[in-house]
């Protein structure tokens, strides 16, 4: 669900902030010209309100990052955060009226309501975001997935301290014991799944998006050996120990089940933009939906006509640190193609974990046409609009394929994996080493921005039109 991410979190806050903006304005302008009904839409007020709302987005993006989260505060403080917000938008807005001159224009009584009713809303609508939000976590949403990483010793009674945090957010799905080899048992309900020799690959059975290390200050251990190899497979770390001279991409302080953790991840994204890709996928998936729909309609009856089996086509692919989710596509193949997958393995033309093949017998005749037109991937939109997928992303791995990934390459599905990517619009028939469909993909991750996105798009709609790169 879109709450598992804090990013979105944080960017609905910040909704929630720009939203008391405006609902303050509209409150204090009917309060003081409630006699006239174009105050609204003069020019003078329409741009104080829009320096407004730049001013609180401002405020937002330098405090918020050094704040506690929402979650994780009480009532009373995130009130205290509200006042304090609302008080730096005053002293801005105050000196912006009068460096622009604007003090004596604009009504000293409107912006004694407005600066009045912005820190009663805000605070109001602080507190009930909180509370939506700790409903929807008592549910099950929005939780992250977290392997605990620690000694024997100490790990009851930091299972304890984490599951007692009143917000829910932290969901301890498994757990690796580095001083004793305990795997297979249980401890305060959570199985033990690593030791110190196979830590790294505990990523493949099991689902979590971030490690929590937590030992004793004498205990002895490769830290960076510890810390870089999960960092290498794109899962961020918080480490609850003190601060050490690793080389990852990002780190950073935060607060994490009560302890202060330093947080390592390969790249840090801007809440934001993160905020804008989502919704944009869910604006694309639609309009795809509706291409979908028409191509289903012309093509369902001429795919069951011609090869016996189903319209669509269903196959578990792993996404994001780990999950797996069904993905769709209009059928190209026989009905029993995966079956027959193993017969042709030796006639792979794709060096590494991917099989291709161009003249694949396994593929219809109707087929053939939908895979050169990329028709066939139009009900990847569904898992788009769903969340398992983006718009723009990496290469979503079979199951197979990923409990063989080493751990760099699982570094791939640190993100949301998409329709289309770098590998598809740098000539994805052309390519013949797995190893550089990583390479492509470690590219997008770190270069990743929402021109490059539109970029990739734009490239995407080009290729499909003129069938460049499609086999």
């Amino acid at each position: 669900m879109l709450f598992q991410s804090r990013q979105f979190r944080q960017a609905l806050l910040l909704l929630v902030d720009l939203a008391s903006v405006l609902f303050a304005y509209m409150l204090a302008g009917l309060l003081r010209f409630s006699d006239r009904g174009d105050w609204f839409s003069s020019y003078l007020y329409t741009t104080t309100l829009l320096i407004y709302e730049l001013i609180m987005l401002i405020v937002f993006m330098i405090r918020t990052p050094r704040q506690q989260p929402l979650l994780e505060t009480g009532r009373f403080q995130n009130a205290v955060i509200s006042l304090t917000n609302t008080i730096l938008v005053a002293a801005l807005g105050v000196g912006w009226l009068f460096a622009t001159q604007t003090a004596g224009l604009i009504s000293r009584y409107f912006v004694g309501f407005f600066y009045v009713f912005e820190a009663v809303l805000n605070i109001l609508m602080r507190l009930l975001y909180r509370e939506m939000l700790l409903r929807l976590l008592g549910k099950g949403a929005g939780t992250i997935v977290v392997m605990l990483v620690t000694v024997k010793a100490d790990a009851k009674n930091i299972i304890r301290n984490i599951t007692g945090m009143p917000s829910g957010l932290i969901d301890l799905s498994c757990i690796t014991i580095l001083d004793e080899d305990c795997v297979g048992e249980k401890i305060e309900g959570i199985p033990v799944v690593g030791n110190r020799e196979n830590y790294l690959e505990t990523h493949r059975e099991n689902v979590y998006d971030e490690v929590f290390i937590r030992l004793p200050y004498d205990y002895e251990f490769e830290l960076k050996k510890l810390i870089m190899g999960f960092e290498q497979m794109g899962v961020t770390v918080d480490l609850s120990i003190g601060v050490y001279n690793l080389d990852a991409s990002e780190r950073r302080i935060r607060n994490f089940g009560g302890y202060s953790v330093i947080a390592y991840s390969p790249v840090q994204r801007s809440v934001p933009e993160l905020f804008i890709k989502r919704l944009t996928d869910i604006a694309g998936s639609i309009v795809g939906l509706i291409f979908c729909l028409i191509s289903v309609i012309i093509f369902g009856p001429v795919i069951k006509l011609t090869s016996p089996g189903p319209v669509f086509f269903a196959q578990t692919r792993v996404g994001i640190n780990g999950r797996r989710f069904q993905i769709y596509k209009l059928r190209t193949m026989v009905a029993d193609a995966e079956a027959k997958k193993s017969e042709l393995m030796a006639q792979n033309e794709m060096n590494g974990l991917m099989f291709k093949m161009e003249n694949d017998p396994r593929v219809t005749k109707i087929g053939r046409f939908l895979r050169r037109t990329s028709i066939d991937e139009l009900p990847q939109f569904w898992n788009v609009l769903k969340g398992d997928m983006s718009l723009v992303g990496t290469r979503p791995p079979t199951v197979d394929e990923y409990v063989q990934y080493k751990a760099y390459q699982m570094r791939r599905l640190s993100i949301r994996p998409g329709i289309t990517g770098l590998w598809q619009v740098s000539g994805r028939s052309e390519i013949s080493d797995f190893e550089d469909v990583v390479r492509l993909d470690l590219e997008y991750i770190d270069r990743w921005s929402l021109l490059l996105d539109l970029k990739l798009i734009l490239q995407t709609v080009w290729i499909v039109f003129t069938g460049r790169g499609a086999k």
